[in-house]
């Protein structure tokens, strides 16, 4: 039998692995890394120090690594503003055609276990939805937008008609391309509205779905550590981090997956 990576299992969801992830895989280990990452949906290593070209070439085990205009692939909340606010819970580029396959996240300069990203897990939350919710929201499209800057910690569905950078029309719910499962892909930040319904009537389902979905004993909450590495599937889990103006310094070294997507504050023709 070939090498495999030591690893544990977190809860309520993902694995956290145990080595060094500097040194290049094994042929067996990258296999190993890329079962994990489809059959768990995130894999956590603590204590790392990957340069971008070492993190990009992990990641690029699970497909291409997309470089996006007006992005440097670094989060800081320096700035303050947008880069420290709260986020809501959302899959990145979820309104588009092309939503991420993958993302990933290194802390390079964090105080420890002062701020944190939150997941959950929509594959698990598409089977557990009680079947009077899941009847109801099934078969429909849905209206997302990428939400205006200063709306990044709202309920998109509570406004009528919210500003956006982007549209896009998608379904309620989604096929994991890497496994097959079916997604919950609604979210909390995207989605404006269930389209066949009245505004009200799909809000207030919304709310319910977003009750069960977003429950404390679904959430996997990881406190950043300096070192810590994760890449999860952005399309089987969902993510949300609180405000960050007052957690000290967070950077963070960002990789994604993925072969179309531009930063939505870049216009395109």
């Amino acid at each position: 039998m070939g090498v495999t990576l030591p690893f544990r299992k977190l809860s309520p969801f993902g694995v956290q692995i145990d080595c060094d992830l500097s040194n290049p895989f094994s042929p067996s280990e990258a296999y190993h890394f890329k079962e994990l990452f489809r059959d768990q949906g995130l894999i956590l290593a603590r204590g790392q120090q990957l340069t971008m070209e070492r993190q990009r070439e992990i990641c690029s085990l699970l497909g291409p690594i997309l470089q996006r205009e007006g992005e440097d692939g670094y989060m800081t909340n320096e700035s303050g503003g947008p880069a420290a606010s709260a986020l809501s819970w959302h899959c990145d580029a979820a309104y588009t055609e092309f939503p991420f396959d993958a993302l990933s996240l290194h802390a390079l300069d964090v105080v420890d276990d002062a701020s944190s990203t939150r997941f959950v897990n929509a594959e698990n939350a598409f089977d557990s939805l009680p079947q009077r919710l899941r009847t109801a929201i099934e078969g429909h499209d849905q209206e997302m937008i990428a939400v205006h800057y200063t709306k990044l910690a709202e309920r998109t569905c509570d406004q009528r008609d919210p500003e956006a950078q982007k549209r896009g029309i998608r379904p309620t719910v989604y096929v994991n391309p890497h496994n097959g499962r079916s997604c919950l892909w609604v979210s909390e930040l995207q989605t404006v509205r269930i389209l066949g319904m009245e505004w009200e009537e799909g809000r207030d389902l919304l709310h319910e779905v977003f009750d069960c979905f977003y429950a404390e004993e679904h959430v996997l909450e990881h406190r950043w550590r300096k070192g810590d590495i994760i890449i999860w599937d952005n399309i089987a889990l969902q993510h949300a981090r609180g405000n960050l103006d007052h957690v000290g310094k967070r950077l963070l070294q960002r990789a994604i997956v993925g072969e179309h997507g531009v930063a939505p504050h870049v216009q395109t023709d």
